[in-house]
């Protein structure tokens, strides 16, 4: 369970996604084991209390996640179905994510993402990601470094939060009806700070 994820859908143009930590590097690892397979798709669903820091983006709540690679075939409006067939037969599966690689390869991923870039798209509730693989990979990648650089990062100790880095021109706005400009990372660490956010929940 990802206790410290939150992704929210476009707001303005820009989606968010608020994770701790360890979240990121655990998030990273479910993308590249979403690229993987090409008859998967890895399922994230909200977290079971939502931390108090986490403040709402706009009036747009957070929504669960489906990762899957495009040659899957999965449409978001596939996902209620399949997810009830999964509650009448699903069983414990354990899989082991390839291990992280530099995020630096950016000029190539790019081109890849121009010819085909990934989508983001909302329905019945749950964002749906889709990718060809290598994207996939780049973006768990993508998510593991930022996760390693949240213990140095000087905001997170003194304000409990820090933006980490957005992801430009990756999603295919002609596929969502919120078109998304950006994709932004900030980084959320309860542990830091903890009364002072308490203290904001509360008010």
């Amino acid at each position: 369970m990802l206790r410290n994820t939150l992704l929210y859908p476009p707001h303005h143009q820009v989606g968010y996604l608020k994770a701790g930590r360890a979240d990121l590097l655990r998030l990273g690892a479910l993308f590249r084991v979403a690229a993987t397979s090409s008859r998967s798709a890895i399922y994230i669903p909200l977290p079971p209390g939502p931390p108090p820091m986490a403040l709402p983006v706009g009036d747009t709540p957070a929504l669960p996640t489906l990762l899957a690679r495009e040659d899957t075939g999965l449409r978001p409006s596939d996902w209620p179905d399949l997810r009830r067939s999964m509650r009448r037969s699903s069983a414990p599966v354990q899989v082991t994510a390839p291990a992280a690689r530099p995020p630096d390869r950016p000029d190539d991923v790019r081109r890849r993402a121009d010819r085909r870039p990934a989508r983001f798209a909302e329905h019945a509730g749950t964002i749906t990601i889709t990718a060809h693989a290598e994207l996939l990979f780049w973006i768990g990648d993508w998510l593991t470094d930022l996760g390693d650089r949240v213990a140095q990062d000087p905001h997170i100790h003194r304000h409990g939060e820090s933006f980490l880095g957005d992801m430009v021109g990756f999603f295919d706005p002609g596929h969502t009806d919120q078109p998304m400009h950006a994709f932004c990372v900030v980084a959320v660490e309860p542990i830091f700070h903890r009364d002072r956010w308490r203290t904001r929940a509360a008010t």
